[in-house]
């Protein structure tokens, strides 16, 4: 038996594959606290006990073979290490924090080698930028850090008492070197940093270390199986679906919305919008097109409207896919990369009038959603990777019928699904199946063809979507998020 623990950002999900082949999973879900304009974090605790939660409610714990592990990127965990306790010393600076935005113009104007060298533009929420955030303004916290993880490195450090990432999330980080596959020594030795608080950099099929006692007491696993890295939460999908360099893109749309293909090994991408991570295996390179706002914006449309998705999808196919009566939605609820690399970006209700109704406002935020999912597809045709061959879907969100046909009119083109909900979390497994030379147990996902639904007026309206964001990105005025 293997499991597959994926510290996602809005929940925990914790998958057991038996001997037999049958998938257990268990959810656990949270929420990140923003107590200032800007911020996204999280106490560690709460993953911590999330984890153990979910393990609790699994239907055995003990003849676990290895675990693997997944987790959201690019966020940062300050941690004390006295022997193999480690100990959380703040909270955790998520992906979605935009608080060190005034640091993405410092890393901008280092020098064009060392800019090469980082592989990604420097976008708010990732790792560099929140350590120098709290270098500045958390001082005492920061020197008070022995290392700095990222978030199912924390976890997995907790289960073995060692410190370790993969290539996959230290790529994400803006602090990893793509030329010499090492801490970017340039970089750190610039912005004032030291290597020493990050930690050793392995594969993400590599054994980091066994089950310790006290982990195995508190989270009711055996003592000693082996426990593998793994990788960031969008590598370990393409692991989870078994993605092939075969000019496929894979869409998900969880609390972000990522659109991935497989490259070759050295390839640099020109159109510094898109982000380039390594892959969970050995001599795989990832380019993604990574939209912040999928689920992060529709989640919160659903609390402002109250209502419940198997409701809200009810309801949409009793009303069918028409037109929401001039009404756009632009979901930059937490600023946007692809295209924009733009952290002050805003989301919007475009065109309200008396006569909406509450369907309206949520099928223009679904259509908005997905036509930022269009636009990343666009984004990424026009680069040397060319026009995706096949377009694949994976997520939570796919097993709604509305959602697919949605998204095949605003694509226009047939999407393959998934029947996997869990790719992020499958993955997880696999690599903890490889790392012990079991991988070929693991069951393949099968995908099944959505053919395209027809919306003779998407094309109109995705020009007005794009003509409405950039006006609305010229002309509204945003608070500074500068402390």
């Amino acid at each position: 038996m293997f499991l597959g623990i994926d510290i996602g950002t809005g929940s925990v999900k914790v998958l057991l594959l038996d001997s037999e082949g049958q998938q257990h999973l268990r959810t656990k879900t949270y929420r990140v606290s923003a107590p200032k304009l800007g911020w996204a974090e999280i106490d560690p605790e709460i993953w911590l006990n999330a984890v153990r939660s979910a393990i609790s409610d699994l239907p055995t714990n003990d003849a676990i073979t290895a675990i693997g592990f997944s987790g959201q990127m690019h966020g940062i965990v300050p941690v004390r290490v006295q022997g193999k306790r480690i100990e959380s010393i703040g909270n955790a600076i998520t992906w979605a924090d935009r608080r060190g935005a005034s640091y993405v113009r410092e890393l901008e104007s280092l020098s064009p080698a060392i800019l090469e060298s980082m592989g990604n533009r420097p976008s708010a929420g990732m790792a560099a930028i929140s350590l120098l955030w709290l270098r500045d303004h958390e001082p005492r916290a920061f020197g008070r850090a022995d290392m700095f993880l990222l978030a199912k490195d924390y976890i997995r450090a907790q289960f073995t008492g060692q410190c370790q990432t993969d290539y996959s999330d230290a790529s994400g980080t803006l602090l990893y070197n793509f030329t010499s596959h090492t801490w970017n020594d340039a970089l750190l030795n610039e912005l004032g940093l030291s290597e020493k608080t990050l930690p050793e950099i392995v594969y993400g099929n590599s054994v980091t270390g066994t089950v310790t006692e006290s982990a195995a007491a508190f989270f009711g696993v055996p003592q000693g199986i082996p426990v593998i890295a793994g990788a960031g939460d969008t590598p370990a999908s393409v692991a989870g679906t078994w993605m092939e360099p075969d000019g496929s893109a894979q869409i998900s749309i969880g609390t972000a919305a990522q659109i991935t293909m497989i490259a070759p090994p050295d390839f640099r991408i020109q159109d510094r919008s898109l982000s380039l991570f390594e892959g969970a295996f050995e001599g795989q390179r990832l380019v993604v097109a990574a939209m912040l706002n999928g689920g992060l914006a529709l989640e919160w449309v659903r609390q402002i409207l109250k209502f419940s998705w198997d409701e809200l999808y009810n309801r949409l196919e009793e009303r069918g896919l028409r037109e929401p009566m001039d009404l756009l939605f632009i979901p930059h609820l937490s600023g946007e990369r692809t295209p924009y690399m733009d952290s002050t970006a805003r989301g919007s209700w475009v065109g309200l009038s008396l006569h909406h109704q509450s369907e309206d406002l949520a099928l223009a935020a679904l259509l908005g959603v997905a036509l930022s999912v269009r636009l990343g597809v666009d984004t990424l045709t026009k680069t040397e990777m060319g026009n995706p061959r096949v377009l694949r879907l994976v997520g939570g969100s796919a097993h709604y019928p509305f959602w697919r046909q949605l998204l095949t009119g605003v694509l226009g083109r047939a999407i393959h699904v998934s029947t996997v909900a869990n790719s992020s979390a499958l993955g997880a497994v696999r690599l903890a199946a490889e790392g012990v030379h079991a991988g070929t147990l693991l069951p393949r996902p099968e995908f099944t063809v959505e053919p395209v639904q027809n919306i003779p007026w998407i094309d109109a309206y995705y020009r007005r979507y794009l003509e409405t964001t950039d006006w609305l990105r010229n002309h509204s005025g945003t608070s500074s998020l500068d402390p």
